[in-house]
């Protein structure tokens, strides 16, 4: 008919009480200003939680789909400096993998909001577990990456996060790293080259014990010299199980900043033998170990490197004076 207007040109009419934004076209990012799309992961066994976001099912122009039921589908699909989100939905069964997760575009949030709300750390809302490859449960590897609200099981040994070389201004934060041991043991965040780098490796985390006995980890959270400007701040360290982490923070980075973390043991069944390692032009300060005396800061420039660390002697003995 001539002069007819196209289904897809048709003005949507709301209606009070009834229309949603969903109704819209890319209504779920609408009031997001600058936020490129969003991608929901949730379980198909999940029968409730995938029927409910499968309402909001839609393609985006680029062909991506909204709803996706793996996370490593999800990072496929989104693109770098778009600024996308992947949420994931919590679920009574943990997210099994069996490679890495590989986030290598910058700009990119991996987040899960249902995990979050502690001061440090995450709930177990979402759990991800590396179960049959003997690799990282992520792999960074481009800038401005940000993870957070996660419950990370990792591959007995191996480590949970690895940041690739000129991986820059990483934000991870609040997620729960339970540590699990054997003979040989990489860190928790492992960074390589200047990876994390002018950003926060690692802040308002809970690094925890959960398995082994009797077993070493060199390092939990790993910071090369070549980086700078790395923060790690505000995270909590416990160790038990009979082990022993000889180094809970390496932080080598010029200019590297490590406050405001508190370091625990198991009295009798758990050890750290140095809380902080810092570079000469690095600066710790406003950190607190239950760990006995000399094991707090190492490293550093004497009367500069270190402000109001404590340890635990006597209930609290400042411990500025680096070993």
């Amino acid at each position: 008919m001539p002069g007819a207007i196209a289904s897809s040109q048709r003005p949507f009419i709301m209606r009070k009480g009834i229309s949603l934004m969903s109704d819209l076209r890319d209504g779920l990012v609408a009031g997001m200003p600058g936020v490129g799309n969003v991608y929901h992961v949730a379980q198909t066994t999940n029968t409730a939680v995938y029927n409910h976001i499968m309402q909001f099912d839609r393609t985006y122009e680029d062909g991506s789909q909204l709803v996706h039921t793996t996370i490593a589908s999800a990072l496929s699909a989104t693109v770098e400096c778009r600024n996308d989100y992947v949420i994931v939905w919590p679920d009574d069964s943990d997210y099994d993998l069996t490679a890495a997760l590989v986030l290598d575009k910058k700009s990119v949030h991996l987040i899960a909001p249902s995990g979050m709300g502690y001061d440090r750390g995450a709930t177990n809302a979402v759990r991800i577990e590396q179960t049959t490859a003997a690799t990282a449960v992520m792999a960074i590897s481009d800038a401005s990456i940000e993870v957070a609200g996660f419950y990370l099981k990792p591959y007995i040994g191996c480590s949970h996060i690895t940041l690739a070389a000129t991986s820059y201004a990483p934000n991870i934060h609040h997620n729960t790293f339970v540590l699990k041991w054997t003979t040989s043991n990489a860190a928790a965040i492992l960074c390589s080259g200047d990876a994390g780098a002018w950003g926060s490796v690692a802040e308002s985390n809970w690094f925890i014990s959960q398995a082994g006995d009797d077993q070493t980890c060199g390092v939990i959270v790993d910071v090369p010299a070549p980086a700078t400007g790395a923060r790690v701040c505000n995270n909590d360290f416990f160790i038990g199980d009979g082990n022993t982490a000889t180094i809970a923070i390496r932080n080598l980075a010029t200019k590297g900043t490590t406050k405001g973390n508190d370091f625990m043991v198991a009295a009798g069944d758990g050890t750290i033998t140095t809380c902080v390692v810092q570079g000469a032009w690095g600066n710790a300060f406003g950190n607190r170990g239950a760990v006995g005396a000399d094991a707090l800061i190492d490293g550093g420039t004497d009367d500069i490197s270190a402000v109001q660390n404590y340890n635990s002697l006597a209930g609290g003995t400042i411990a500025d004076d680096l070993d």
